[in-house]
């Protein structure tokens, strides 16, 4: 059966964060070292985490499945984790995705093709490196550019490098970034600026994708390329160069009408939306302990889907929402 909300939403595509765990402090997601993580017995364990994983793609005909975090891989034994992801992902026939850092991947890219991971996305909000350092809290841009070159050549087509766009921080890089990658294998995605609790998002910091389109547009042509229906991304070719440029517009353009997607955090809570508090209470790593069986779970979930908001609340609401912070949620 299909997960379908009252909004007549079909959700094929799970989320799941392995570690609220990080190695950067980046400003926009993780900017005090406050947080300490999760003890390892609060995690869902890998084992549960191929039974969350073999559930959704059997019982509810999910066909994606994304890895983030906190850093997905800082937590220890991931790419035995991943081998195992993999013989459910030839067995069920879904696609997988992670997002990293790329701080930990060096030498590791074509293992991580080989095993599960068929689309990588890399986190890379400047390619400055006394501004990376600011950013992330650690001195890595030039392991990270080795990294991403390494990526295009384990064959990941295209690789696409995640870059949060703020204003007075980075927005003086938005030429730089396309010069640097327009010649790649690339997919350079500009995100907007999204506020979570702790990330100090004010409105004045936050530039619209819009904003950043017109930069790109002063230099280069962008030619239109068409989305799959549940896009997050507004899609352009860069004109003339091998790279792929696209915006994600969660704050000012919200795509919540066509939103195929829901979450797992690494702790085992459900959530039907990024910016959602998990009001409905599942907790896979309770429901385990509990002996709930797969139907019994089955019917939690199809209840909870319907209290799915049509749309996130507006930005000035989420800023001050406290217990939203990226790194417990997972991104």
């Amino acid at each position: 059966m299909k997960l379908v909300d009252k909004y007549d939403r079909v959700h094929d595509y799970l989320r799941i964060s392995l570690t609220d765990k990080c190695n950067y402090n980046c400003i926009y997601c993780n900017p005090s070292s406050i947080l300490g993580g999760a003890a390892k017995d609060d995690l869902l364990s890998f084992e549960e985490l191929l039974r969350l994983i073999e559930f959704f793609a059997t019982k509810l005909e999910f066909k994606k499945f994304r890895f983030t975090g906190g850093e997905p891989l800082v937590r220890k034994g991931i790419f035995e984790f991943l081998e195992e992801v993999g013989k459910l992902k030839r067995k069920y026939g879904f696609t997988t995705g992670l997002t990293t850092n790329g701080s930990l991947l060096k030498g590791k890219t074509a293992l991580l093709r080989e095993t599960a991971i068929d689309n990588l996305n890399i986190s890379l909000d400047s390619i400055n490196k006394d501004k990376f350092k600011s950013i992330t809290g650690k001195d890595d841009l030039e392991n990270l550019l080795d990294v991403i070159e390494e990526s295009l050549t384990a064959g990941y087509s295209p690789l696409k490098v995640n870059a949060v766009v703020i204003k007075g921080i980075n927005d003086y890089e938005i030429i730089p970034f396309v010069e640097y990658f327009k010649n790649k294998d690339i997919n350079l995605r500009f995100i907007e600026f999204m506020p979570f609790g702790s990330n100090e998002w004010e409105r004045n910091g936050f530039i619209s994708y819009e904003e950043i389109k017109s930069v790109v547009e002063r230099k280069y042509q962008l030619v239109p390329l068409a989305s799959e229906s549940n896009s997050v991304a507004k899609d352009f070719q860069l004109a003339d160069y091998a790279a792929k440029i696209s915006f994600i517009s969660s704050i000012s353009e919200h795509f919540c009408g066509t939103c195929n997607r829901v979450r797992v955090s690494s702790k085992g809570n459900f959530r039907l939306c990024l910016f959602a508090e998990g009001e409905h209470g599942i907790n896979f790593k309770e429901l385990y302990r509990q002996n709930y069986s797969d139907d019994q779970i089955l019917e939690l979930i199809i209840d909870a889907i319907n209290s799915k908001w049509e749309k996130h609340p507006e930005a000035n609401e989420l800023a001050v929402l406290a217990e939203n912070n990226m790194m417990t949620i997972g991104g």
